[in-house]
């Protein structure tokens, strides 16, 4: 709608609109991989062949696009938040503390390392992880030198950036560089000095950095908003496109996810309760299930948009209705 606005009142609300939609979507979208985590332990939990058949088997694959799908949602969400700022007046005196991009940075690090030696839901993981995040606010207060030191909120937001690869490029790393494990062999699969990126301490911190890094960067542009002036409407054209390739990556994303909830039943209709021996009962291809994911979400966007277009038109036709002149009482 930003992109159709004919005047600058349309473009700065249509502006607004994006914005607050983004900040609600990227809400919620900060839960999802703890929620997907917390589903997965419970297959697992249920029944321990869900695993290696959803991470190292048939859907190894879907995994794999999903890690991609996620990372690149991340980041287009962070690219927003760019744009963004762009049209802030006074940005420039907008900082951040040094300390925030050095745990930033070592956050994926030190986790991993963490959670390998006290594997998550361990006590201990949590007494070095909440320590770690408050750490550039109590040392701070301890130490204010170390808080005096700053960055621009652009370099803030450039290590951001780089942060996202780094997790998405962790999240993604496979054991072995095969379909299903069964095909792997020792010249395939990661060196054993390396083998740690493919478990789910490195998944784990991971996908800790990506949140991480996003909240940071709303933390910065929330202080942006207070510090400066925000302009409505001025805001770079191709972060249309950016909440476009959002929306529409979101939707996939959960498309994809919930094609793979269904397959993990295998060749049951109910699990390991009703048998389903039908032709129709097969694990698809990740290409095969790409392209019916594609289409539903086509339809979705065209409905969507369908119902926005007439639901504007009504809105156009009701507000060029010339009002009704006022009659007196009893005037025929």
């Amino acid at each position: 709608m930003y992109m159709g606005a004919k005047s600058e009142e349309e473009r700065s609300y249509y502006d607004w609109m994006g914005f607050v939609g983004n900040l609600i979507g990227v809400g919620a979208l900060l839960f999802l991989p703890f929620m997907g985590y917390l589903l997965a332990y419970e297959l697992c939990d249920y029944d321990a062949s869900i695993c290696p058949y959803m991470m190292a088997d048939q859907l190894s694959m879907f995994f794999e696009m999903q890690g991609a799908m996620v990372g690149l949602i991340f980041l287009a969400s962070n690219y927003y938040i760019w744009l963004s700022m762009k049209r802030i007046e006074g940005v420039e005196r907008v900082r951040m503390s040094a300390l925030t991009l050095l745990v930033m940075v070592a956050i994926p690090f030190v986790m991993t390392y963490v959670w390998t030696v006290f594997p998550v839901p361990d006590p201990v993981s949590l007494a070095v992880l909440i320590p770690m995040v408050l750490a550039p606010w109590i040392l701070g207060k301890i130490i204010p030198p170390l808080g005096r030191i700053t960055v621009s909120s652009r370099t803030c937001i450039k290590v951001g950036f780089l942060m996202v690869v780094v997790g998405n490029a962790i999240w993604m790393t496979p054991h072995g560089f095969v379909a299903t494990q069964a095909l792997a062999t020792e010249h395939l699969e990661l060196p054993s000095d390396w083998g740690f990126l493919a478990l789910m301490p490195a998944k784990n911190s991971a996908a800790f950095t990506l949140v991480f890094v996003t909240v940071v960067n709303y933390i910065l542009y929330n202080r942006a908003i207070r510090q400066g002036t925000i302009v409505w409407g001025k805001i770079d054209f191709a972060s249309q496109f950016v909440l476009i390739f959002l929306a529409f990556s979101a939707i996939w994303t959960m498309g994809l996810m919930g094609s793979v909830r269904s397959l993990l039943r295998k060749y049951f209709h109910t699990y390991n309760l009703m048998p389903d021996f039908t032709a129709e009962s097969f694990t698809p291809t990740l290409a095969y299930a790409a392209w019916w994911i594609t289409a539903i979400t086509l339809a979705f966007y065209i409905v969507v948009s369908f119902a926005i277009v007439v639901t504007l038109r009504v809105s156009e036709a009701k507000a060029h209705v010339p009002g009704a002149k006022p009659v007196p009482a009893g005037a025929k």
